[in-house]
């Protein structure tokens, strides 16, 4: 059996699933239909490891597996109530929709999650906000860039996440870097003998 390790590794991992098997299914078949509904249901069973507490939600992929759960039903709804044009509208701006989902998302969890739009502490809260301000600021470029970029995906949406996902552990090892030096001017500078003075 996985140890915790694993177990957190494996847990990680189909956490990207449902982004991953959307992108692969789209440019092998490119059938936008089926690979939606892939990731929908790929993106439910991850949201059903949030719910029961199973997996800890990494920000940036809670906004992209809820935006999953959410625009094919609702693409597949307007189509049904004849809402044909607004359907259109919606598929021809994905790679937007899904950065601005990602981007609603951190505001949300920037406003009312103690570690904010971040999967790891800080070192208090203006820096919690300065570094969530930093990825907000990413992914509000990469909408902008979406919009820019053409219909290409890997272009339009694999880029500004590639760079989300970079800045997020470039904080991420700089928060670390520095609580780890804190710790190392900390442990020198307890007195470390007092204790056999104490004891003459």
């Amino acid at each position: 059996m996985p140890d915790d390790t694993q177990k957190r590794l494996l847990l990680e991992m189909f956490e990207n699933l449902p982004g991953v098997a959307f992108m692969l299914l789209f440019r092998a078949t490119d059938d936008l239909r089926l690979a939606g509904w892939v990731g929908t249901v790929l993106a439910t069973l991850v949201c059903v490891t949030y719910v029961r507490k199973k997996l800890r939600p990494q920000p940036i992929l809670l906004g992209i597996n809820v935006f999953m759960v959410t625009i094919t039903p609702l693409i597949e709804c307007l189509i049904l109530l004849g809402y044909r044009d607004t359907a259109t509208v919606l598929t021809g701006n994905i790679a937007t929709l899904v950065l601005m989902s990602v981007f609603v998302t951190g505001v949300i969890l920037t406003v009312f999650r103690p570690n904010g739009f971040l999967n790891y502490q800080t070192s208090g809260t203006k820096q919690k906000y300065a570094h969530s301000a930093v990825l907000l600021l990413v992914c509000a470029l990469g909408i902008v860039w979406s919009r820019l970029a053409g219909d290409n995906y890997l272009v339009s949406l694999g880029v500004p996440l590639m760079v989300l996902f970079g800045m997020h552990q470039l904080l991420r090892a700089g928060t670390t870097d520095q609580q780890a030096r804190s710790g190392v001017i900390l442990a020198a500078a307890s007195p470390q003998g007092s204790a056999p003075e104490a004891s003459i």
